[in-house]
């Protein structure tokens, strides 16, 4: 899925909606209690979070790999590496800037993780992920001119490569404005990162429930029906991505 790739938003804000309809396949019989007992008991047993690695640990190859609990996880890692490294080029200060061996250094960086970024987003299937990666790749192209001059280049791709002799002749007050604020458009994007990140890690929990109470054919309704108790149950283990 590109970024682009986003259209059929009705599809996902219909996802979790099945949970209280009349004709839900779910009934609250006893058999289904004492199934939903017993994969409760499993989420709470010290082999639950064998089974999540082993998941995050699968190869997949084509298609499959959009959406997969490994690639929405992949997604949240370089979101929040994207966000760090922009936020060190936003804390950048003049005499930092002045300093030209720092400032491509922090430079390259950045467009190095932002690329990874964009690579990432194109594995995932996080309506808001994608969101949030969209509004960060606009507000990129409409700095692109500016970036230009400092030897950024926004490609159609939407990736950067930076020209490191045009970026140390840049003027230093442009570079500033551009990069060494807490206002500047790359402080923008640390923030849209992290919006990233977090959608993303969100969707990779919902997406290892679903895999583990019903596999990968269940009833999209009997999976809305247990989204909350996804999140409390599953939250424990991705405590690193957040």
């Amino acid at each position: 899925m590109s970024l682009y790739g986003i259209g059929n938003y009705s599809a996902y804000s219909n996802l979790f909606s099945g949970m209280y309809q009349k004709n839900n396949t779910y009934n609250n019989t006893s058999a289904d209690l004492q199934a939903l007992m017993k994969k409760v008991d499993e989420v709470r047993s010290p082999e639950y979070k064998k089974k999540i690695k082993a998941q995050l640990e699968g190869s997949s190859t084509g298609d499959s790999e959009i959406g997969t609990v490994s690639s929405e996880l992949k997604l949240s890692e370089v979101a929040k590496d994207l966000k760090k490294k922009s936020a060190a080029l936003s804390a950048m200060s003049m005499s930092d800037i002045q300093d030209k061996d720092a400032l491509v250094k922090n430079v390259t960086a950045f467009a190095e993780s932002y690329n990874s970024a964009i690579d990432a987003m194109g594995k995932s299937d996080s309506v808001d992920a994608l969101k949030a990666g969209l509004s960060m790749t606009n507000t990129v192209k409409t700095y692109s001119g500016a970036l230009s001059r400092m030897g950024v280049k926004v490609g159609s791709d939407n990736k950067l490569t930076v020209n490191e002799e045009t970026l140390r002749a840049a003027d230093d007050n442009a570079v500033s404005s551009m990069f060494g604020s807490s206002y500047s458009p790359v402080a923008r994007i640390a923030d849209k990162a992290d919006s990233i990140s977090k959608a993303a890690v969100s969707k990779a929990q919902t997406t290892a429930f679903k895999g583990m109470m019903y596999g990968q054919t269940s009833s999209s309704g009997l999976y809305s029906g247990y989204n909350t108790f996804a999140s409390s149950f599953l939250g424990t283990f991705f405590d690193s991505y957040t």
